[in-house]
């Protein structure tokens, strides 16, 4: 996903030189033209003041430059980013099907039988203002439904040597009541079931946009083994102090980076 975020940067940089190019032209022509009409004052001293008017009204209408012409929009070609180097898991969703994830098929245990079963419906889709034809997403298609897809990583990622970075992005084109569009790199255990994937699933780290309310989060929890005790605990980042409200509400799609 960083490849993509760096293909935006690109695509818009590229507009804008092809904006300031007429402009460029622009001031060059004006400045040909500041040159000649100082050349001409000085060949006209002898004249009258008159003569010299004439001449300068006449120099300015013959040498006006054409009326700028504006230029046809650049055609943009999406091409779907393609991993670099060392990693565990890239997914652009460009492909058009959920091949290779799975959907959750279970029920929560503290839930009532309504509204207990993992049955949300996914799809990938473009999103509605796309302006970028093939550039799909992972989209969310039903409300007030529980949801959870997963997929396992190239290999399991253990904790030595190397940073771990973490990187999607995330759109609420439709707006989001109560919900999160966080994700979950699980546990690597015996146990382990992607059908079965629930909230108590065991996970290593949580990170992610959620709202309920009025309340907006961004989640970023690390659980682990206490090496004295040998039970797990959660270790939540502290709540941001800035306003994350216009990242659930403005419909535009943000970068969320671990």
């Amino acid at each position: 996903m960083h490849q993509k975020f760096l293909l935006f940067i690109l695509l818009g940089a590229g507009l804008l030189c092809l904006m300031l190019a007429p402009v460029s032209q622009a001031q060059d022509q004006d400045e040909d033209m500041e040159v000649d009409v100082e050349d001409d004052l000085d060949l006209g001293l002898a004249g009258t003041e008159d003569d010299e008017e004439e001449e300068l009204e006449g120099e300015e209408q013959d040498e006006a430059p054409p009326a700028s012409k504006t230029p046809a929009a650049p055609k943009v070609t999406y091409r779907a980013p393609e991993p670099m180097g060392e990693h565990f898991f890239a997914e652009s969703f460009d492909r058009g099907t959920l091949d290779g994830w799975v959907l959750s098929k279970a029920k929560k245990d503290d839930a009532d039988e309504e509204i207990a079963k993992y049955d949300g419906n996914w799809a990938v889709e473009e999103m509605k203002d796309s302006k970028l034809p093939g550039d799909k997403g992972l989209v969310l298609k039903s409300r007030a439904k529980h949801h959870a897809i997963s997929a396992q990583l190239l290999r399991p990622f253990t904790f030595d040597t190397m940073p771990l970075i973490i990187q999607y992005e995330v759109n609420f084109q439709s707006g989001i009541d109560c919900g999160g569009a966080y994700i979950k790199l699980l546990t690597e255990t015996p146990e382990l079931d992607l059908d079965q994937f629930v909230d108590k699933t065991p996970y290593t780290i949580m990170f992610g946009p959620d709202k309920c309310g009025e309340d907006y989060k961004l989640h970023f929890i690390f659980r682990h083994r206490n090496p004295k005790t040998g039970e797990y605990e959660e270790k939540h980042a502290k709540k941001p102090d800035a306003d994350l409200r216009s990242y659930f509400t403005d419909k535009k799609t943000h970068l969320y980076t671990l």
